[in-house]
């Protein structure tokens, strides 16, 4: 009975091996692309600007990361938005995100900055999202979404403040070479080699509706979507895949300077630094060694086996 029992206990035991194997080849694929998918990008900012919080002498609006509220200045009224609550600007208040603050006393040759969250300078690749209804447009020459600037020197003039990287939306009188109709939307970045470039949407944005705006920087250039579809564009300055990369600033702001009611802006590094990329690697890693190891301690004990099935068993078998 023993003699007749054992090949069959074998047997069950290599199958249920082999099951094991190929359920780990099956799974890893998706494992590993699901790893890949969320490596592609990190969230450094997203404000649902939903709710205001008292904090300290400052009244803030959340983000949803935890690193990066904003701060509130001149009361934007909560309405009513998309999803829930969303924020109104009557093109005088803003929503404040400080990157590093300047020290403007004793004056200095150069400025001298205390960094407050490093991680808002996006260095080369980027997304910007966000939900907005405007009735109208601010006779200014940018209604700002979201807005990425540096103040160069300590006087922090708001007339020297530079551009680095925001989506707006382009009204006013356009300046000496610019053409554009009222209400397009507009994405720009400054680089530390092509400086300023800017693409426009050769279609105003909808009015007095809710629509879903982005912007994108990324190897393949610039780029404007409207509710999820890429929209044709002209490029305004500069060209449309600059070179080199994203400035550094000082502050965000949300919301300056134009008439909008703004819901869940979204900032995402597309290139995070190479560490958070090795970080998220580490899963696919122990998931192929995990497989290696299987198969290579199948394979031994399948040989080791097939030795006794073969040669020890047929010596004990004449010996008989």
């Amino acid at each position: 009975m023993g003699a007749t029992m054992k090949p069959v206990n074998e047997n069950i035991l290599i199958k249920r091996l082999i099951v094991c194997l190929l359920i780990a080849f099956l799974l890893s694929p998706v494992l590993l692309a699901n790893v890949k998918a969320q490596s592609g990008g990190v969230v450094v900012g997203n404000w649902p600007l939903s709710e205001v919080q008292p904090s300290g002498s400052e009244v803030i609006t959340p983000d949803k990361t935890g690193i990066n509220n904003g701060i509130v200045a001149y009361n934007p009224s909560l309405v009513d938005g998309k999803f829930g609550k969303a924020m109104q600007f009557n093109g005088t208040n803003f929503v404040y995100i400080p990157i590093k603050f300047i020290v403007g006393f004793p004056p200095t040759p150069q400025p001298i900055y205390i960094p407050i969250s490093p991680n808002l300078d996006i260095q080369k690749y980027v997304d910007i999202t966000a939900w907005i209804n405007i009735p109208g447009y601010k006779n200014a020459t940018y209604n700002n979404i979201l807005v990425k600037c540096n103040h160069p020197d300590q006087a922090a003039a708001w007339q020297n403040t530079i551009r680095e990287l925001g989506i707006a939306i382009r009204a006013g009188v356009p300046g000496p070479g610019e053409n554009y109709v009222q209400g397009a939307l507009s994405g720009f970045v400054t680089t530390d080699q092509t400086g300023f470039n800017e693409i426009v949407t050769t279609q105003s944005v909808p009015l007095n509706q809710w629509v879903e705006v982005e912007f994108t920087r990324t190897n393949a250039g610039m780029h404007l979507y409207v509710n999820g579809y890429e929209q044709s564009v002209d490029v305004l300055h500069g060209v449309q895949n600059p070179q080199g990369n994203i400035e550094n600033g000082t502050e965000y702001y949300i919301g300056h300077d134009g008439y909008a009611t703004i819901q869940d802006v979204t900032l995402t590094d597309l290139s995070p630094p190479q560490i958070s990329e090795a970080a998220f690697d580490i899963g696919p890693n122990i998931m192929i060694a995990i497989i290696v190891v299987s198969v290579i301690f199948a394979a031994a004990w399948l040989l080791r086996r097939l030795i006794q099935l073969w040669l020890i068993r047929p010596q004990s078998l004449s010996k008989a």
